[in-house]
């Protein structure tokens, strides 16, 4: 970039001169005279003009090299940062994908259901049992403390398992990013061209250059087959121009066979009894005698189609009469003898079928009366005042006020109901559980993570022993 500004100067300073010569008249032959002539302390200040410019075309060359220098290193620094931010943002996307697998196949919400069926199921329990004997209360608070306790000591044990596991996180990623500079040193060359980028000119070149061979070969083939094509027609040529076989030769063959034809129809014509007119005039008579035959057996034909047609009238007048026997067989609404009697039998059936489902009818009905006679029987012993119905409905109405009294009491001891205390543990319980069951997950998906970083690593450093 200063070299081209120092040429600009330099261009600048000549058009400067040559406008001074063409236009003022200066002519810079006559400069070291004029200069010769001047004082010193002119000579001076002239001298000091051509120096103080070269000053500031040096300096302004100094300053754009110095600007292009601090651009080149902003630009690489820039370049590093892009890489690094993609870098970063590919991690961070790797990460994301993760943890979308991980919340995908979270099977908190199975877990989450299983916890509400055993909680159901075992407040459920407890409630019966609570009913049956409550002695043992405070033997199931001791195992809930109990199991409590144990729960905040494996809650401390993950704390620190994490607090431990955070540490080499920091420090894997450190030593990625330490790695995707290595491999970009490594994959880029000292004019900023990566390994993807030589590899697909050297490829582009190859493919032009055997594109180029392989039309010289093809260029090659086509003169060889023309070469045989020529040699193959020249070589058939050769019988065509022979004396004995060939066009010549041929030709007077031809002559000879049309000769010998013109002397053959000649014959034809003058040969025989009588000239070929004469002869051609009894056949047209002959050919006038069979048109007059033909034209007889015509007329013999045209005969035997009427004769034809007769007979088809009658067939026609034969089935007249057969459409008019139908008709008497047929009454007014379109059925014969026989469908008339097919009528009367499905009747005959109908009729029966009828009879027999009055008798099943009669024999239900029957049926009906006896039942209801045997109920009306069976229902006398329920009505009656001291072992009826009524007596058993306030028999069981009397024992349900007892025991609604009798667990009304069991529930309300100590001011509190026995269902709220429940429902208070039950509720500590499942929050113990679930955060244990977070803690858990997020122990799990960390180990994941850190055996993802581990299989990225290892397939950076196979990629750099592939390199080195």
């Amino acid at each position: 970039m200063w070299l081209f500004f120092l040429v600009a100067w330099v261009v600048l300073l000549a058009v400067i001169a040559v406008f001074a010569q063409q236009a003022l008249g200066y002519e810079i032959a006559h400069l070291p005279a004029w200069f010769a002539g001047l004082s010193a302390p002119q000579r001076i200040a002239t001298g000091a003009i051509p120096v103080l410019i070269l000053a500031l075309i040096a300096g302004s060359a100094w300053q754009l090299s110095r600007q292009d220098r601090s651009l080149r290193t902003l630009r690489d620094r820039l370049r590093r940062t892009r890489e690094d931010v993609v870098v970063a943002h590919a991690l961070q996307n790797h990460l994301d994908a993760t943890v979308q697998h991980l919340i995908e196949s979270d099977p908190r919400e199975a877990v989450s259901a299983l916890h509400d069926k055993l909680g159901e199921t075992e407040r459920r329990a407890l409630l019966q049992q609570g009913r049956n004997e409550s002695a043992d209360m405070h033997d199931q608070l001791a195992e809930i403390r109990r199991r409590q306790q144990e729960l905040r000591e494996m809650v401390g044990k993950v704390a620190d398992q994490r607090r431990a596991v955070e540490p080499v996180f920091t420090e894997i990623r450190d030593r990625q990013n330490q790695l995707e500079r290595a491999l970009h040193d490594l994959e880029t060359d000292d004019r900023r061209n990566n390994l993807a980028d030589r590899l697909k000119d050297i490829a582009r070149d190859v493919s032009a250059l055997l594109t180029r061979v392989s039309a010289v070969q093809d260029t090659f083939a086509t003169l060889n087959q023309y070469r045989e094509d020529l040699a193959k027609s020249h070589a058939e040529l050769a019988p065509l121009r022979s004396n004995d076989a060939g066009i010549n030769a041929l030709i007077g063959e031809l002559s000879l066979s049309h000769d010998r034809l013109e002397k053959s129809i000649d014959e034809l014509e003058t040969g025989g009894e009588a000239p070929l007119g004469s002869r051609v005039e009894t056949l047209s008579k002959n050919k006038s005698e069979i048109e007059q035959r033909l034209a007889r057996i015509d007329d013999n034909f045209n005969v035997l189609k009427g004769i034809r047609l007769d007979l088809e009238e009658l067939g026609q007048r034969q089935a007249q009469l057969e459409r008019a026997l139908a008709d008497v067989e047929t009454d007014a609404d379109g059925k014969t003898l026989a469908d008339h009697q097919n009528a009367l039998n499905v009747f005959v059936l109908q009729s029966r079928q009828r009879l027999g489902a009055l008798q099943a009818t009669l024999a239900t009905l029957n049926a009906f009366k006896a039942e209801l006679s045997k109920s009306q029987a069976d229902l006398i012993p329920l009505t009656a005042p001291v072992f009826g119905i009524e007596a058993m409905i306030a028999e069981v109405g009397a024992t349900r006020d007892l025991l609604e009294k009798t667990v009304g009491e069991i529930e309300a001891s100590a001011g509190v109901t026995l269902a709220s205390r429940l429902d208070m543990l039950t509720r500590s319980k499942r929050e113990v559980e679930d955060r244990l069951a977070r803690v858990f997950e997020n122990f799990n998906a960390l180990d994941a993570l850190r055996k993802d970083i581990g299989g990225i690593f290892a397939t950076i450093r196979n990629s750099l022993n592939r390199i080195g």
